[in-house]
């Protein structure tokens, strides 16, 4: 009896926890097309969820953002500050190293 009470307390925290989703995309770009669809999606998400006014952007380009982001370290810390295949090729082989 008391690990099912333990179980359901368990389950009970597990639910109250909040949830995030976080999205990340790539070539939102004239050329594909892909710009018309932005204005949709974006109310979809606004009337469905939180839109956030104020929000912080540390790299506002995709490939230092990018690596940013998987590797927990700041641009400058990666050198990928640019969308070069020379920096990244850096980080690549300095890491073998």
């Amino acid at each position: 009896m008391l690990s099912f009470t333990f179980g359901l307390a368990t389950l009970a925290a597990a639910a109250s926890r909040p949830n995030f989703i976080f999205i990340m995309t790539d070539d939102q770009d004239m050329h594909l097309g892909s710009l018309d669809y932005q204005p949709a999606v974006l109310k979809h998400f606004r009337d469905g969820g939180s839109w956030f006014a104020k929000h912080f952007c540390t790299v506002s380009i995709c490939c230092p953002s990018r690596v940013s982001l998987l590797t927990g370290r700041a641009a400058h810390n990666t050198n990928v500050t640019d969308v070069k295949l020379v920096s990244l090729l850096f980080v690549l082989l300095s890491n073998l190293m």
